[in-house]
């Protein structure tokens, strides 16, 4: 069945997050919930991730998924408010395991559970689909971020989180980052039909330049289409490193606890100044 989906454009981050629904059973699923953060001050607010829960009990829906893409490094997840407001459960790449036994340590991040507990769903590309009423959400295993990326096709749509973006593919000084898995994954999203419907989760300030179609990514991605090879794009992305950004560490902390924030320091604080080096 075709699921309905709803686009929600966060401008502050240009980040983009979806709400699909089985419109037989009005069961629904959030796709890369954002939570509103100010780097500079290290305030969040629930305001945009709010209005997408009041539509969802406006429509009636109910909530049984939260589907996360990827460790975020560009964004706060909004999973756990929204896990709080609404019982759904979030699920993420099984390969996450990795990132949390490399990253928890580095950032502190005590509580944490380093088999993957907090989170609700470990998803496999081998395993079955995801099942939401009449809408099955397959798994697709992406690697050259972070590992526990992943995205996740229903019927002729893919949400592909960061791993395909208008701009052409995301940058690779994330921590850990591998340009070649990058375009690998990109080429094995472009492997599906030429029709796919692919979704970003990324915009900038247009919403409509997150949405295209598998074809226009092969004919006209500038890193990733069918003119560009492996060795262009790694020798293109060769030496790109950058130390890691205050809302890359608030995002990892945030990631990590599948979208909890962490707990406030004795000042109050939840993301007090660090330069953490060895992510």
């Amino acid at each position: 069945m075709q699921p309905e989906i709803t686009a929600y454009h966060h401008a502050a981050s240009g980040r983009v997050t979806y709400l699909v629904s089985d419109p037989a059973t009005l069961l629904c699923a959030i796709v890369d919930p954002v939570l509103d953060f100010d780097p500079a001050t290290g305030e969040t607010s629930t305001a945009f991730v709010d209005a997408i829960i009041a539509d969802i009990r406006e429509k009636d829906l109910g909530p049984t998924w939260i589907l996360e893409t990827a460790v975020h490094t560009g964004h706060l997840s909004a999973a756990g408010h929204l896990k709080y407001e609404t019982g759904a459960s979030v699920a993420i790449g099984a390969h996450v395991l990795e990132s949390l036994q490399r990253l928890v340590p580095v950032l502190g991040a005590e509580g944490v559970d380093l088999d993957g507990w907090d989170f609700d769903k470990l998803a496999r590309e081998d395993d079955e689909p995801l099942i939401m009423g009449g809408v099955e959400f397959h798994p697709i295993a992406l690697s050259g971020r972070l590992p526990g990326a992943v995205a996740y096709k229903a019927g002729d749509v893919v949400f592909v989180g960061d791993a395909l973006l208008p701009t052409g593919l995301p940058a690779s000084d994330a921590p850990g980052a591998d340009p070649a898995g990058l375009f690998a994954d990109a080429r094995k999203l472009l492997a599906l039909p030429d029709d796919v419907r692919v979704l970003s989760s990324w915009a900038g300030a247009d919403p409509a330049a997150a949405d295209s179609t598998a074809a226009a990514h092969k004919a006209a991605n500038p890193d990733a289409g069918d003119g560009v090879t492996e060795a262009e794009f790694t020798a293109r992305r060769a030496g790109q490193t950058a130390e890691p950004s205050a809302l890359t560490i608030a995002a990892l902390d945030v990631a990590v606890r599948s979208g909890k924030l962490p707990a406030p320091d004795e000042h109050g604080v939840r993301f007090p100044p660090r330069n953490i080096r060895s992510l």
